[in-house]
């Protein structure tokens, strides 16, 4: 079993066809909820994906999907977009509607909530979602990245310790 993609370039890669594609952006969507801060975001899309178009016969529109992604990513965490999000390749050559969006009023709403990134693309669905929870301060860390991190410190106490009682038993042997 593959594990779950954790950036762009990973999605692109595990996708052979539109559906495997969807299931890979969804499972992309909830990997970067556990992401806490903004370089872990921004490497999650920074890597140019391989381009889908020759890969199955939709692959243009997730080409186009994924360079939206890494604009609207960006935008929203407050970085400049990768390059390679801006390829004219990257763009869809006609208007794409989210599937169930057969209806007038439906496609009407996703031409109005479509983010900027994905209407620029040709892309439009009334709801794209992005689970963002960054915090201030320093990324989390895994439990096993804290274990070493303690024992370390703890290594660090203990030798300067050893070094104070050094010199305190030096100080003390040499009072007459």
């Amino acid at each position: 079993m593959t594990p779950r993609p954790t950036s762009l370039k990973e999605v692109a890669c595990q996708s052979g066809s539109l559906s495997e594609f969807g299931r890979n952006m969804r499972d992309w969507l909830h990997e970067i909820r556990r992401f806490s801060s903004r370089r872990q975001m921004q490497g999650a899309v920074s890597d140019e994906p391989a381009w889908l178009m020759d890969c199955f016969a939709e692959g243009k529109v997730a080409d186009a999907w994924l360079a939206a992604y890494a604009e609207h990513v960006s935008s929203r965490i407050g970085c400049s977009p990768p390059d390679w999000a801006f390829e004219a390749s990257r763009f869809a050559d006609e208007p794409w509607f989210a599937t169930g969006l057969d209806n007038s009023e439906l496609r009407g709403l996703a031409l109005l909530r479509s983010p900027l990134a994905f209407k620029r693309r040709n892309l439009y669905a009334s709801d794209v979602e992005l689970p963002l929870r960054l915090r201030a301060g320093q990324p989390r860390k895994s439990d096993v990245q804290k274990r070493r991190s303690n024992a370390d410190r703890q290594r660090r106490f203990r030798a300067r310790r050893s070094v104070e009682l050094k010199d305190l038993r030096d100080r003390l042997s040499s009072v007459p």
